[in-house]
């Protein structure tokens, strides 16, 4: 004897949208589960990292349910097209979210390295720094040298014919000295 989720499932999308239609919410699960396969390669392909391919199809289930329980079946005219459109769009809105979520990172980031930055040039203006940074190679010397000047790491760069990254590299060597020097928690690096 068949269960009546399963008489469903060998259902058309037009019956399983009739009986939404008249409120057995059991048949969305079953249009849901009909369509899984196609939505979860939409969302791999559109997406293209696996470990998150779940999480978008979770969302995408979501929003299928809700538009279901906010305004019915009304407007749905092909199901597997509206089906991928669903999809689409939950990839979409995975994509910005990403997008903010790198920008949020970058920022903190930079903020992270202005702070750094000050904290260093605050602390350069103490002559016992400056005799942990004599201790030190010349590489680093020549950075602070230019950084204490007010220089930007861009600025050093071009001085000393090196690549920015590399002169934030030292900076970040020499707080580091100079907080093991004065024992200064290297925890918040």
């Amino acid at each position: 004897m068949l269960v009546w989720s399963q008489m469903l499932s060998f259902s058309s999308d037009t019956i399983l949208l009739k009986q939404i239609q008249n409120g057995y919410f059991d048949a969305v699960g079953v249009l849901v589960s009909k369509y899984e396969r196609l939505l979860r390669t939409i969302i791999r392909n559109e997406v293209g990292n696996p470990e998150v391919v779940d999480d978008v199809y979770s969302e995408t289930c979501l929003a299928i349910v809700r538009r279901f329980r906010n305004k019915g079946t009304v407007d749905i005219g092909t199901v597997s097209k509206w089906l991928k459109q669903v999809a689409r769009s939950k990839c979409q809105e995975h994509w910005r979210n990403e997008e903010k979520r790198q920008e949020l990172m970058e920022f903190a980031q930079k903020q992270h390295a202005a702070i750094l930055d000050q904290e260093l040039y605050r602390a350069l203006h103490q002559n016992e720094v400056f005799e942990v940074i004599d201790e030190m190679s010349s590489i680093y010397k020549d950075v602070v040298e230019l950084w204490v000047k007010g220089w930007t790491s861009a600025e050093i760069g071009g001085k000393l014919s090196i690549p920015e990254s590399t002169v934030k590299s030292r900076k970040r060597a020499i707080i580091r000295k100079v907080r093991e020097h004065f024992g200064v928690s290297l925890s918040q690096e």
